[in-house]
């Protein structure tokens, strides 16, 4: 294989596996997000519930200002979890990451198969078409800068562009 062809390929590799990574981080994120979210308003509300008869409140401005400020606040924390929908998007990030991780083993193959040039030219168009039609979502600036470290961490895949011959 030629060493231009296969640095490039590393490079795709690096990418995709940020990218892989930066997802499930989006993802893990989005299901903690729903259960702090789920946690605190049913705290919240459970709270609430029990001080309107255990015990009758003597302070009228708690029951009469307080208590429905808190429930309001809980009203808000449901309408997070049922507009933001958390949940769809924690699997949205995890299935674009697994689409990612069977993208960068197909590239490992590649790079690790004896393949007849037709062939090799072929899988990297297929991958190219995939990656081109991959439907990926926004991940967060620092999840993708979390991503990126991980992988660096890994010192599997040589430095950005590093591939590229300077212009001099």
């Amino acid at each position: 294989m030629d060493e231009n062809l296969r640095r490039m390929l590393l490079d795709w590799m690096r990418k995709i596996h940020q990218l892989e990574y930066a997802h499930c981080y989006q993802s893990i994120f989005w299901s903690t997000f729903e259960k702090w979210i789920g946690i605190t308003a049913f705290i919240i509300s459970t709270i609430v519930a029990f001080s309107y008869r255990f015990p009758k409140l003597e302070i009228p401005w708690v029951q009469d200002y307080l208590l429905p400020f808190v429930l309001l606040i809980v009203a808000i924390l449901t309408g997070l979890q049922t507009f933001l929908k958390p949940s769809e998007k924690a699997e949205n990030h995890k299935r674009i990451g697994f689409n990612y991780e069977k993208m960068r083993h197909s590239i490992e193959l590649i790079l690790n198969t004896n393949m007849t040039d037709e062939n090799r030219t072929r899988e990297i168009e297929i991958i190219k078409n995939e990656w081109a039609d991959l439907k990926s979502v926004y991940v967060s600036n620092r999840k993708f800068k979390k991503g990126k470290k991980t992988v660096k961490y890994l010192k599997k895949y040589p430095e950005e562009l590093s591939f590229l011959n300077t212009i001099e």
